[in-house]
């Protein structure tokens, strides 16, 4: 077996010494082996990539935009209840909400905004996620920005939450990493799950060995929290050895929490963990299949690819069992 560090780097040595040969030899007989050395690292890339733990990257997922739900308009700024009569701010959330939830978008930002400059949290989050989403009225990442400030100043989790993604995607400010992660942070601390696994991703992202064990931490938190996408992602650093003891029973065990959800690289994940085998989970191809086909009903493609692979090698018992599967799951 070829070790593990020769084995990851392969594919980029087949493109190295291919683009050498196209480069470096005259004779066209070398460029042609050359070319192929690169088609040969890229397919070898792709092909392993396929079977490595999905996780999840910055990019991969709408970071923001979180609003306050329905049952906001039952407290005021201070999450303290009031009764819709008691402030006129809460009566123009009411009226935003209740335009909100009727599609009446253009409506539900005016209440919005009449709330959110009587300094309503709740509203000024909301009229927010309105502005990125262009929802109402034009796209407005500055007043977004303005009112994302507003509300994570005065200590809104979800605030806080958006205006770090704003600062990562760079929308209606200059992309900046330290200034997203002190927004995620001061959420997280307050036990935002979406901004305590935003937290991990840059952390995990950020170079060097402590930084991981802050992934790790973030992540758990998030992940105990039932948030999936941290899930996957502690699981995936479990399933590795990234900033934590290489654990694959862990994995597992994060992996089908997220996978009980209906959590698709879950299901891709618990899919090449039964294709490969591991200590402790004997590789079993039947149940690989399963995972990749439950993974694939939800559209994954490359998941969709391997299972047909699979199909090809399953003995009789074992579609058999396969079938006894599927069914179960789907009942």
């Amino acid at each position: 077996m070829i070790p593990k560090p020769i084995y990851e780097i392969l594919p980029y040595g087949y493109v190295l010494a291919g683009a050498f040969a196209v480069t470096g030899i005259e004779p066209i007989f070398g460029k042609i082996c050359g070319a192929l050395l690169i088609i040969i690292g890229v397919f070898v890339y792709q092909a392993r990539l396929r079977y490595r733990h999905r996780k999840l990257r910055l990019g991969d997922l709408a970071l923001g935009g979180a609003r306050h739900p329905g049952n906001a308009k039952r407290v005021n700024s201070h999450g303290e209840p009031v009764s819709r009569t008691q402030t006129k701010a809460q009566q123009d959330f009411y009226r935003g909400e209740e335009n909100y939830a009727a599609g009446h978008y253009p409506e539900a930002r005016k209440w919005y905004r009449q709330a959110a400059e009587q300094g309503h949290l709740s509203a000024q989050v909301n009229l927010g996620v309105m502005c990125v989403a262009g929802e109402g009225g034009p796209q407005d990442y500055q007043e977004a920005i303005h009112w994302y400030a507003q509300a994570a100043k005065q200590g809104d989790a979800l605030a806080q939450f958006n205006l770090g993604a704003m600062y990562v995607e760079g929308q209606g400010v200059a992309r900046n990493f330290e200034e997203a992660m002190r927004w995620y942070r001061r959420a997280a601390e307050q036990g935002n799950a979406p901004a305590q696994f935003s937290l991990g991703m840059l952390y995990e992202q950020s170079p060097g060995t402590l930084y991981l064990q802050e992934a790790v931490q973030w992540y758990r938190k998030a992940a105990e929290q039932g948030h999936a996408p941290a899930q996957v992602n502690l699981g995936a650093l479990y399933a590795e050895g990234q900033g934590v003891r290489q654990d694959f029973q862990e994995a597992l065990r994060w992996y089908q929490a997220a996978a009980a959800d209906g959590y698709a690289p879950a299901r891709f994940n618990l899919g090449v963990m039964y294709a490969e085998g591991h200590p402790g989970i004997p590789k079993d191809l039947a149940m690989a299949y399963v995972w990749f086909s439950r993974a694939a009903a939800q559209g994954d493609a490359d998941a969709r690819q391997i299972q047909q692979q699979l199909a090809a090698q399953l003995t009789a018992e074992q579609k058999a069992q396969v079938h006894q599967l599927l069914e179960t799951y789907s009942a």
